[in-house]
């Protein structure tokens, strides 16, 4: 395996990567999800730090104890494990909620007018990648990168199969054929004649 092969299957392998998670994220999103990324150690050993969430927004009535949903604290994400609902007031339920990391609850209740997340699945590390690509711009240019990594990958490729298609000579076919000895000899002998006179 020579080191140009090598480069394109290395450029194939991350163009198909970045398309590939560009994808996902797409379709996560067409589905009525959302996503968000981790910053923390809060929720772990559940969550880890780096991770992608999955979440849906859902009404605060379908909440239950158990639940691990992610809502604005402060202007930032927070994700937290439901401990208790105080369901009083059936439209705007409180919550009492804890990290998991953490000992002891959050020290004040929480409620969410509208619809808070819902946490449904995590995929680590890739929150990173994602991070880093949430940027509307940065996701435009990383799939124009991806594309042109394919196109990059695939040209000499084909170039070089086209290229080697016209310059390898062809060989012909062989072939037998039945000559008469005599009439060879005859040949000969003619044409040694008129080269000496």
């Amino acid at each position: 395996m020579t080191v140009r092969s090598l480069g394109a299957i290395c450029a194939t392998a991350l163009a198909v990567a970045l398309f590939g998670t560009c994808i996902g994220v797409v379709a996560i999103r067409a589905l009525g999800m959302g996503t968000a990324v981790v910053a923390g150690a809060s929720m772990e050993p559940t969550i880890t730090d780096g991770s992608l969430l999955i979440v849906e927004p859902i009404a605060p009535s379908l909440i239950a104890r158990g639940d691990i949903i992610a809502f604005d604290q402060s202007g930032r994400l927070t994700t937290r494990r439901v401990i208790a609902v105080d369901a009083a007031n059936v439209a705007e339920p409180m919550f009492t909620t804890k990290a998991d990391a953490n000992a002891v609850p959050d020290p004040e209740p929480a409620y969410f007018p509208g619809s808070v997340a819902l946490y449904r699945a995590s995929i680590p590390q890739l929150g990173y990648v994602v991070a880093y690509m949430q940027a509307y711009w940065r996701l435009v240019l990383l799939v124009i990168a991806a594309a042109l990594f394919l196109a990059c990958a695939t040209t000499p490729v084909l170039a070089n199969a086209r290229a080697q298609a016209l310059i390898r000579p062809r060989t012909p076919a062989f072939a037998t054929v039945a000559v008469d000895s005599e009439e060879v000899w005859t040949n000969h002998m003619g044409w040694l004649r008129k080269a000496t006179f």
